[in-house]
């Protein structure tokens, strides 16, 4: 026998169950729309691209500059940097010049010649040798050494190797009264010849220091030998040092003795 159902009862019941049925068709849309989470990983840092310093050469009626770099430098790209930031500190240093003397009778000139010096697993040194005219009679030549730790990537001074001033002044001494005995006429006395700490390590064939070259004023190199510097370095650098004969050179080379 059929079961009654008042007609309240069932529209009760009608809605619920469209009630549950809008629930769930609403749940299964956004389950549909909801994004799907995916595993993701930082973008790897891109190795920057080494570009090897460009030579240089211009030339108006103002100014001559001329610039040039060493090959190698791929190897240590932060070197590089140092040098070419080297180079924009001497231009600025001519357009200075010019910015006070805009039209000058001669052109001016800045000639930059950085050369490899040492190439050795210790030490890759790179030598700046400059002649920079900015009027009268002659050019201003200047040398500076970069020595570069190819170990540490960075920078030696040579106040780390020599950090004692004595030892310094007792190497200036040295190299000004061997220069003197070398030269019969000097274009200053002896005190007043500037010495800087600057110098052109050479190593031997075994990966050591055999000698240390200072350049004169006049333009000559004094090689100090390494064994008679060891007793001059820091600790930490005495072991780079050893005894070892002075070579024959392209130009005459005169051996300090301390």
């Amino acid at each position: 026998m059929p079961t009654y159902i008042p007609s309240s009862a069932a529209s009760r019941f009608s809605i619920a169950v469209l009630a549950c049925c809008v629930a769930f068709v609403l749940a299964s849309c956004g389950r549909r729309d909801a994004p799907v989470a995916t595993a993701t990983t930082p973008d790897a840092p891109k190795a920057e691209t080494f570009a090897a310093p460009q030579d240089v050469f211009e030339r108006d009626a103002r100014a001559i500059i001329g610039i040039s770099y060493p090959t190698g430098l791929d190897r240590y790209p932060a070197l590089a940097k140092l040098l070419v930031a080297h180079a924009a500190a001497r231009r600025a240093a001519l357009d200075a010049a010019l910015e006070k003397t805009p039209r000058p009778s001669v052109p001016f000139e800045l000639t930059l010649r950085f050369s490899t010096a040492a190439d050795a697993p210790r030490m890759f040194a790179v030598v700046a040798d400059e002649e920079l005219y900015t009027g009268g009679a002659s050019s201003r030549p200047y040398r500076e050494v970069f020595l570069w730790s190819p170990a540490e990537n960075r920078l030696l001074s040579p106040e780390e190797m020599i950090p004692n001033p004595a030892a310094w002044a007792r190497l200036h001494e040295q190299i000004r009264h061997l220069a003197l005995e070398e030269s019969a006429s000097l274009s200053a006395p002896a005190a007043e010849r500037a010495m800087q700490h600057v110098f052109v390590p050479r190593f031997s064939s075994s990966g050591r220091i055999a000698g240390l070259r200072f350049r004169t004023d006049d333009g000559g190199e004094v090689e100090v030998p390494g064994s008679e510097l060891k007793p001059l370095v820091a600790p930490a650098y005495s072991g780079w040092f050893e005894d070892a004969p002075v070579v024959a050179a392209e130009s005459p080379v005169a051996t300090a003795k301390l």
